[in-house]
């Protein structure tokens, strides 16, 4: 049994996950890069949370997150410095996590 601090900070933990996942579908759904039931159930989850998906939304979900993952990495640390997924977004655009984008940033100034 978990003790109450436990739950608390489970919950902040899932809390952090799913408005990162909120985060992630706003900004492609803005952008327009969502389509079909994908962009139907983004819309939902925008709106409602990701606790309102059901299994099946839910399954779809985790099939686009890792095919996004999969196809965008950071052409310098090869993502090991991702710690979310609008960070993903960051590098299908510039090609670097904001980490790395930052790193580049700073030696272009010294």
């Amino acid at each position: 049994m978990k003790s109450k601090m436990g739950r608390a900070k489970q919950q902040m933990m899932d809390d952090e996950v799913n408005d990162d996942l909120v985060e992630f579908l706003r900004i492609l759904s803005e952008r327009e890069e969502l389509k079909g039931a994908l962009n139907g159930i983004a819309k939902q989850v925008i709106a409602k949370g990701a606790d309102s998906m059901s299994d099946k939304q839910q399954a779809v979900v985790e099939k686009f997150v890792e095919y996004y993952k999969s196809n965008n990495e950071c052409q310098r640390c090869v993502n090991g410095n991702v710690s979310k997924l609008t960070d993903y977004i960051e590098i299908a655009d510039e090609g670097l996590c904001p980490m790395c984008q930052y790193d580049k940033e700073q030696q272009m100034k010294d």
